[in-house]
């Protein structure tokens, strides 16, 4: 307002200026006659004159104006005040957030909220500083202003929530959010994720296994954590089942991917293997292995007793032509000979440099089998060397 009368007043006083020097050769006169009255005078002073009248009027209109809308403006100002210190509290309380001041960005998150056009925001970052306090009262109050906020989005407000109460421990409230998350957005990418991690680090593996499809195609996990999730499942579903044909179910309800998983197909081979089903197990183990080699199936193949012991050294000696001399394939091979008998082909086997790098246990076994052929000296430098390795071992 004042600038705008500060202006006024200098540009009356150029225009004075100008007008004078425009008619200082000629000044003229103006004459003005009405109702009997006459008013002479010269043309800048006229001039002048209309030009202050203006003026006046147009002072005098602000004015008038001012006092009849004053309670409206004097409101104006300070909901424009209120909006700027809302905008200045916003940035501080982020500032404070970023710089781990949680009491600090608390309290400017929280001031001068209801006054910025998204209060929201502000309750949501307040949760997340009470919740560094350890203040899950407040933390619960804040979210729960977050929510009446209509700008904001019930997905925003319970995803924090989750976030929040996971990091906290709150499992069982976390799950119940998380479900209802599943059911407000079912395929946002975040939402599958973070329900999955929960899942997966409380054991409620069913929950995950219903969240892998859609997970994978999301493609927000990386495809390590994902096996790792698909693992977990599948174990789980295959531990339930106290009998055979309830385990084959199981096995057959898993995707192709999963029964093509060599540490899946292991765990289904111990479960046949501790119901009797020998033979199933070592089936399972062989056509595992034709796709992809895994050193723990060879191991659990090695302790199975299927009803064909010929097929399984076979089997074994096969898969050191295929795969060269591998460590475990030499003491598995090892232990068939010696438990058939077959005492040189056992000792070339567990007296190899191969089968030496698998542990203290190609020198028990080797320690065995010299008690077998009296070999009592030799029996004891092989317990040694194995015990040194068991004591040793890094």
């Amino acid at each position: 307002m004042m600038r705008r009368l500060l202006l006024g007043v200098v540009v009356f006083i150029v225009a004075g200026i100008v007008l004078s020097v425009v008619f200082r050769d000629s000044q003229g006169y103006v004459l003005i006659s009405f109702n009997g009255w006459q008013i002479q005078t010269s043309v800048l002073f006229a001039v002048a004159g209309v030009l202050l009248s203006v003026w006046l009027i147009a002072v005098a209109w602000k004015i008038l104006t001012a006092i009849l809308f004053a309670p409206t403006t004097i409101r104006r100002f300070r909901a424009r005040r209120r909006a700027k210190k809302a905008r200045r509290s916003w940035h501080e309380g982020l500032a404070y957030y970023a710089e781990a001041h949680w009491a600090r960005a608390e309290t400017e998150l929280e001031d001068h909220a209801e006054a910025h056009e998204a209060p929201g925001l502000h309750h949501l970052f307040a949760a997340r500083a009470a919740h560094h306090q350890n203040k899950p009262d407040a933390r619960d109050n804040y979210l729960s202003a977050a929510g009446q906020d209509e700008t904001l989005s019930d997905l925003a407000v319970d995803m924090t929530r989750a976030e929040l109460q996971i990091a906290a421990g709150e499992h069982e409230a976390a799950h119940e959010t998380l479900a209802r998350l599943r059911t407000t957005a079912p395929r946002h990418p975040w939402v599958l994720r973070l329900y999955a991690e929960h899942a997966l680090a409380t054991e409620r593996y069913d929950v995950l296994a219903q969240l892998l499809p859609d997970l994978t195609k999301v493609g927000t996990v990386s495809q390590t954590r994902l096996t790792t999730m698909r693992e977990a499942a599948a174990v789980h579903a295959l531990a339930q089942p106290n009998d055979t044909g309830a385990l084959s179910t199981a096995w057959r309800n898993l995707s192709k991917t999963d029964r093509s998983n060599p540490k899946i197909a292991a765990y289904y081979a111990r479960c046949l293997s501790a119901l009797g089903e020998e033979d199933e197990a070592a089936n399972v183990i062989r056509t595992t292995l034709k796709k992809t080699y895994d050193r723990d199936m060879v191991m659990i193949f090695g302790r199975l007793a299927p009803r064909d012991d010929n097929s399984q050294l076979a089997d074994v000696e096969a898969w050191i032509e295929k795969h060269g001399e591998q460590p475990e394939l030499m003491l598995v091979a090892g232990r068939l000979c010696l438990a058939r008998k077959l005492w040189g082909r056992a000792r070339h086997y567990l007296d190899s440099e191969a089968a030496a790098r698998v542990g203290p246990q190609a020198a028990l076994e080797l320690g065995r089998l010299q008690e077998r052929l009296d070999d009592a000296d030799g029996a004891r430098k092989s317990y040694r060397r194995g015990l040194e390795k068991a004591v040793y071992v890094t």
